[in-house]
């Protein structure tokens, strides 16, 4: 048997992938949040401009520009953070889950 098999190393190794994950979310979730906010500008905006809506297309065209441009800048920073989100959910997943018999 190697160390490595034994059920302490598997705890401790998805402790340390949580805790970097934990680490790492620090940077990658306001990617996450600016993108989304960015997002939920650009929709409705686009959406009223390319129907006319009662609201100055001026005010409209600033903020879908404004929006457009965040999205643009921020989406290799999106695809970075979400691959290194999916690279974590992998290993995590591989990963055997923690049994609570042997704490009493």
């Amino acid at each position: 048997m190697q160390i490595t098999d034994l059920p302490h190393w598997q705890r401790q190794k998805r402790v340390v992938i949580e805790r970097i994950r934990n680490d790492l979310a620090r940077y990658t979730d306001p990617i996450f949040h600016i993108v989304l906010f960015a997002a939920v500008i650009y929709l409705p905006c686009f959406a009223l401009v390319m129907v006319g809506g009662a609201v100055p297309v001026g005010a409209l065209a600033a903020l879908l520009g404004v929006s457009t441009i965040a999205l643009v800048i921020m989406s290799p920073a999106l695809a970075l953070a979400a691959g290194i989100e999916a690279y974590f959910q992998r290993q995590i997943a591989k990963l055997p889950r923690p049994s609570l018999q042997g704490s009493k």
